[in-house]
């Protein structure tokens, strides 16, 4: 299902709305792979830091392989990584956005290219000389000078102007305030902090295991299954279509850090079936880019931006999720409220049933969503989360080979032998005999039903099976631990789908194998645009932090607003969202949490609750609420116009107007507008921030969530005119005040609007036929 759609020529979406990228020749486009699995590998090898679990391993089997201990240092990695970046995006992105800068790479190009990857290969090379010494030479200046060029240029052919316009005016400021010293402004920003700050320190050690997950996720199917299964779930109710783009862009969510990307790869599929349900197409354009926009705001995989924030704040990234949970079904609770108002006021029915696959077949096929249950169970526990995607990502290779329909087997045997696998696969190594006994004895079995011909084959789905059975029952029988089992088991898997894949005789043995390989080259061009925007951001950072500036902007704020909190707010929603005009999330969240936050932060720091830390750790409230304050406001940037680059790529998909499309997309983003100054001033909402759970709390949190559900509804009858039948403009009037006034979730405010509905409710109808809104 969907084949036709999702096979559309997708780069005519791009080349309208997002930066294309050239089309090599064969000895180039094997350059960009081999920089691509390169920085896969080394990621593995070295920063997950495999190379000691298979020491370790290896060890255990009586094999000391001691060049498998050799160790970088976490920059030294860092160096690598963006040295790989610098060869895919001097060879993939043109200087500019020309018709013949597509056509051919030009000697500048590897010009650049090759004093971009010099320029961090160096670093690699000198920095443990430098950890000696602390001290530079001309030439470690010189190569500095030209990392921090190359880092804003890669920046401007990926993302465009206005990311490096911003750091070179910030990067302008910071030398004339260190009155030219050339030797501490690259100390600062090329061997301290600066392009391998904090931000791409979290891209390599975090975010890199979400992309490489998430890109694994898409190829294998995942991904479609559920935009699908969502589709016939919904599909048969009226508005179906829509409904089912909210629902499974929020299962889906994204680490990408592109609202845009996400668009693109599911709106080729969800737009046309909005259309073909009797959307318009201003009406289809906008809600995918509003539920592929709030992709970020979902746990328990959000986006890039949510790993430097835990980072930033010094808290695992479990409890961000946990504080992410109400304000995520706030969003999408009020998109999917407009969206239930405009299918109503539209008239619109369901789609017809021959357009979906049966929902036994969903049924059937459920366990394809393991991967998510085990990533979000790991995260919760409070695995690593780079290790938890990794865990996943072996998982999911198993039951996509599973669920090979084409290949023999009985589906529910190998099914339940996959879950029994990874339910033993988590326990602790103190019964790590018994737990390689089971496996060992699930293994057995499948051989003599495969000798009985009992619903098993000696076929591909045997063998991944066994690799994986085998390979953890040894690792739980040598007492390996939790992590180091759930870390190898992904990695492994990768190795065994390829090995399986490249003997199959079937296409779809052979389309895991291509999809396997293809994955960890999609993962490694899918960092570029992420991985360069920290990088940028990190060169403000350590401006800041050089200059001193930190402090003194937030004083400015606050003096500029006369210490008003609600105009301070407001002010820094403006800058945000001004900001993520030409910013992609990740550096505008960067940005804002460095220069409006800790203006938050200073003005709330003494007030009850705000002058009260997070329970069990040492940030305050006040600086948890500032961050997720302008955390929010970052993303909506991709729907706001006048840039709004999701919302045009919605409208180019759906063939719309673009500034209809857009408003739209305000329109049905509205929870995400207005939700983050509930949050703020209820931070209850965020959970973590509750000191003491009792029965009173748990009813005003409860409260807290039904009123700010309510406030949406209030605001989506309000804004579509449409409550059973179209409202009179009083009428819309009357439920905006109440709904701009229930922001408060005062309780009489809250009653005056229940009030409200229910005379609409009861009395709606006979008295209010109204205009047609606009």
């Amino acid at each position: 299902m969907g084949e036709g759609l999702q096979g559309m020529d997708r780069m005519e979406y791009e080349e309208v709305v997002i930066e294309r990228t050239r089309t090599l020749p064969p000895r180039l486009e094997l350059v960009v792979k081999i920089a691509a699995i390169l920085i896969g590998l080394y990621e593995i090898l070295f920063i997950f830091n495999f190379n000691y679990t298979l020491y370790d391993l290896f060890s255990r089997l009586g094999l000391k392989l001691e060049f498998l201990r050799i160790t970088f240092q976490p920059k030294q990695g860092e160096a690598f990584v963006l040295a790989m970046l610098m060869a895919i995006t001097f060879l993939l992105y043109p200087i500019r956005k020309k018709e013949k800068y597509f056509k051919k790479v030009f000697a500048y190009d590897y010009v650049m290219g090759t004093v971009g990857v010099i320029s961090m290969i160096y670093l690699f090379a000198v920095y443990q000389r430098y950890i000696l010494m602390s001290t530079l030479n001309d030439t470690d200046v010189i190569f500095g000078l030209l990392a921090i060029i190359m880092v804003i240029e890669a920046t401007r052919r990926v993302l465009g102007w206005v990311l490096p316009l911003i750091v070179t005016l910030f990067l302008v400021y910071g030398i004339y305030a260190i009155n030219f010293d050339w030797v501490r402004f690259v100390q600062q920003l090329y061997f301290d902090e600066g392009i391998f700050g904090i931000p791409f320190f979290v891209m390599t050690i975090y975010v890199f295991a979400f992309i490489f997950f998430g890109a694994f996720l898409l190829r294998i199917g995942v991904s479609d299954y559920i935009t699908e299964f969502m589709i016939s779930l919904f599909g048969k109710r009226p508005g179906g279509p829509a409904k089912s783009a909210v629902i499974s862009s929020a299962l889906m969510g994204t680490v990408s850090g592109s609202s845009v990307a996400n668009v693109l790869t599911t709106g080729t599929f969800t737009i046309p079936l909005m259309k073909k349900a009797g959307y318009p197409p201003e009406i289809a354009g906008a809600v995918e880019p509003v539920a592929s926009t709030g992709g970020q705001l979902m746990p328990p995989i959000m986006g890039a931006a949510a790993f430097i924030m835990a980072e930033f704040l010094n808290l695992p990234y479990n409890k961000i999720i946990i504080a992410a949970v109400l304000p995520a079904l706030v969003y999408y609770g009020g998109v999917y409220l407009f969206i239930d108002l405009e299918t109503k006021r539209l008239g619109l029915k369901g789609m017809a049933t021959n357009h979906f696959k049966t929902m036994t077949y969903f049924l059937r096929k459920l366990y394809i969503l393991l991967p998510i249950i085990v990533i979000t169970v790991a995260l919760v526990w409070g695995i690593a989360p780079q290790i938890a995607a990794i865990s996943s990502l072996g998982v999911a290779i198993w039951v996509a080979w599973i669920s090979r329909d084409e290949i023999y087997g009985n589906e529910k045997l190998y099914v339940a032998v996959a879950i029994i696998a990874t339910l033993l696969m988590f326990l602790g190594k103190d019964i790590g005999t018994q737990t390689a006994m089971m496996l060992l004895a699930m293994f057995i079995v499948l051989v003599v039903l495969g000798v009985m011909k009992k619903g098993v084959a000696f076929n591909e789905k045997f063998y991944i099976t066994a690799m994986f059975l085998l390979f953890i029952a040894l690792a739980k029988y040598l007492g390996m631990t939790k992590e180091q089992i759930v870390l190898m088991t992904g990695v492994f898997g990768i190795v065994f789908s390829i090995l399986v894949g490249y003997r199959s005789s079937h296409d779809s043995g052979r389309m895991m194998y291509r999809a396997t390989y293809e994955a960890m080259i999609d993962a490694g061009k899918t960092s570029v645009s992420v991985m360069l925007a920290a990088a940028s951001a990190g060169l403000i950072q350590g401006v800041l932090t050089m200059t001193g500036e930190l402090t003194n902007i937030g004083y400015r704020l606050i003096s500029l607003t006369g210490g008003h909190l609600w105009l301070l707010l407001m002010l820094t929603m403006v800058f945000s969202l001004i900001l993520g005009m030409g910013v992609p999330t990740t550096a505008n969240y960067i940005i804002t949490s460095l220069v409006a936050a800790p203006a938050i932060y200073m003005l709330v720091r003494s007030i009850e609750p705000y002058n009260q830390p997070v329970p069990g750790y040492t940030v305050l409230i006040a600086m948890l609420s500032a961050h997720f304050f302008v955390f929010y406001f970052g993303i909506l940037a991709d729907v706001t116009p006048p840039v709004a680059l999701a919302s045009y790529a919605g409208s180019a998909i759906a063939g719309g107007d673009f500034w209809k499309t857009a408003m739209n997309a305000v329109k049905y983003a509205l929870a995400g507008y207005i939700g983050p100054y509930i949050y703020f001033t209820h931070p209850e909402m965020f959970l973590i921030t509750v000191a003491e759970w009792n029965l009173m709390m748990v009813l005003r949190v409860a409260y807290y969530l039904a009123a700010t559900l309510f406030v949406m509804y209030l605001l989506a009858i309000a804004l579509t005119g449409f409550y059973s039948t179209n409202l009179k403009k009083w009428i819309r009037a009357v439920f905006g005040v109440i709904g701009l006034a229930g922001v408060t979730l005062n309780p009489i405010v809250i009653g005056a609007g229940v009030v409200a509905w229910l005379g609409l409710k009861l009395y709606g109808k006979k008295h209010c036929p109204g205009p047609e809104p606009l």
